[in-house]
């Protein structure tokens, strides 16, 4: 920086003022005289963007004679940030970047909170609903029967041993008690999400919207029930609940990642004597250039400035 300065300087003292010279004897362009006020500004400009350059010099050279330093090692704002995003840079004497990445964990951890209880209120609610919708009896007694073979069977029903074992009159989730929990999962799952299940539905109806039992159910493909329709919205609505606070949840952990690096970089820069302007002024270059080159602009700055 201290190199260019006087060359700017001298090439703005080496061109004169438009304004100053004869048109007529001008080496310059004849053009240049109509626009004399805008060069004139435009000079002014930069003998203002200099003065600027120059008193941001002055600030980082002063900021260099009295140094701030402190004995902190990054390796402890590493893992107290690790821990809890911004603990590291609390104990680093920079409480700002601490407010940032404490507020983002919060912020992060109640949205999780929320979607994931949501998610798995609605799971308990389409669940218990099935329960009293949807006869596995009847739907085995189905899928052994003549009818079935005229449609098209691609999945076997999960927990089907569990359930031929007890009597009917057994409450669902008495029956699968012993099913495995993946298998549990995917008994709610198929019984909605495919038509081969429809005959174990409590409201079949057929193409003419006549009421049917099980045994009538020739081709599962033909036959309707809104019961069905219902559980499967809920169900897909819970499944991208859950599937957000699973997202969320990765981010979170990205933050304390993110948080502990820049704990180390906070500590280690106050070992080195740099001021909290210093570290500020050198981050925010680095976040605006990665604005402009469409990277994560924090993942980035870490990049740029250590």
């Amino acid at each position: 920086m201290k190199t260019l300065l006087p060359a700017i300087v001298l090439l703005s003292l080496a061109i004169p003022s438009v304004a100053q010279r004869d048109p007529l004897v001008s080496p310059l362009p004849r053009i240049l005289p109509n626009h004399a006020a805008a060069f004139q500004q435009s000079v002014e400009r930069s003998n203002q963007l200099l003065a600027q350059m120059a008193d941001d010099e002055a600030s980082d050279e002063a900021e260099a004679v009295s140094p701030i330093r402190g004995d902190k090692s990054p390796r402890r704002a590493f893992l107290y940030s690790a821990i809890v995003p911004g603990a590291g840079e609390f104990w680093a004497g920079s409480r700002k970047r601490a407010a940032l990445f404490f507020g983002l964990e919060v912020i992060g951890l109640g949205m999780y909170l929320n979607w994931n209880g949501e998610g798995n209120d609605l799971e308990d609610e389409f669940r218990l609903r099935a329960d009293g919708e949807w006869n596995p009896w009847d739907y085995l007694g189905w899928r052994g029967s003549r009818n079935s073979r005229f449609s098209s069977i691609t999945h076997a029903l999960p927990c089907s041993a569990y359930v031929a074992s007890a009597p009917s009159s057994t409450s669902v989730p008495d029956a699968i008690a012993d099913c495995p929990d993946r298998d549990v999962q995917q008994y709610y799952e198929l019984i909605g999400k495919y038509d081969q299940f429809i005959a174990g539905w409590d409201d079949v109806l057929d193409a003419d919207g006549n009421r049917v039992t099980a045994a009538e159910v020739d081709s599962a493909e033909n036959f309707q029930s809104a019961l069905r329709l219902t559980y499967e919205v809920d169900r897909n609505d819970s499944n991208k609940l859950l599937k957000r606070a699973s997202s969320m949840l990765g981010l979170i952990m990205v933050n304390h990642v993110i948080s502990a690096i820049d704990a180390a970089r906070v500590a280690r820069a106050r070992s080195e004597g740099q001021s909290e302007a210093s570290l500020s002024r050198r981050t925010r270059l680095a976040l605006g250039l990665g604005g402009r080159t469409g990277r994560t602009p924090m993942l980035l700055a870490f990049r740029l400035v250590d």
